[in-house]
């Protein structure tokens, strides 16, 4: 199981991603939509401020959030070549009954998303590190079903169940 991403980074023009499953990147693109939708309905004057200081969350789903798998991952405010404001996405998927919440390994692909941002920032550079991230040492927890999102920042974890919906966009927005 290796690590995939999806989303838009300012070299680009487009969406960028490889390595994660049709069913994933559908899924998340779906909600991703929605909850950038939302944000803007909701407070067309001050979305961008939010989303833009938006941290990187990290985060563990149990199969059922994506898809049938369950995954690990990273999202960040993102933006493409034109403008466009979208999230980028950094997930691999676990094995379904295991994920250490603020693992080294979040931790590392945190810093990998954040390496967008950079003057120099290459994509074909940022897959080469992505695929020699190391397998993370997940950890057996309580993880039945939703997802668990934190940020380095504060660490307090928020759980959430049921559908990725716009309503956890707005609480990773600060809303």
């Amino acid at each position: 199981m290796s690590a995939g991403f999806y989303g838009k980074v300012r070299t680009h023009g487009d969406f960028v991603g490889r390595g994660l499953p049709d069913s994933f990147v559908k899924t998340c693109d779906a909600w991703l939509q929605r909850g950038l939708l939302t944000a803007r309905q909701r407070a067309p004057e001050d979305w961008l401020e939010h989303y833009l200081a938006m941290p990187v969350w990290r985060f563990c789903a149990s199969p059922g959030s994506f898809d049938e798998c369950a995954y690990a991952g990273v999202l960040m405010p993102g933006i493409d070549a034109v403008g466009r404001y979208f999230p980028l996405i950094v997930a691999r998927q676990t094995d379904g009954a295991s994920c250490a919440c603020d693992s080294p390994w979040h931790e590392a692909a945190a810093a990998l998303a954040l390496s967008t941002l950079a003057p120099s920032f290459s994509l074909r550079a940022f897959e080469a590190r992505l695929a020699a991230l190391p397998a993370p040492p997940f950890r057996a927890t309580s993880f039945d079903s939703g997802s668990t999102w934190w940020t380095a920042a504060d660490g307090e974890a928020h759980r959430h169940t049921g559908a990725l919906d716009s309503g956890l966009f707005l609480r990773l927005l600060g809303d």
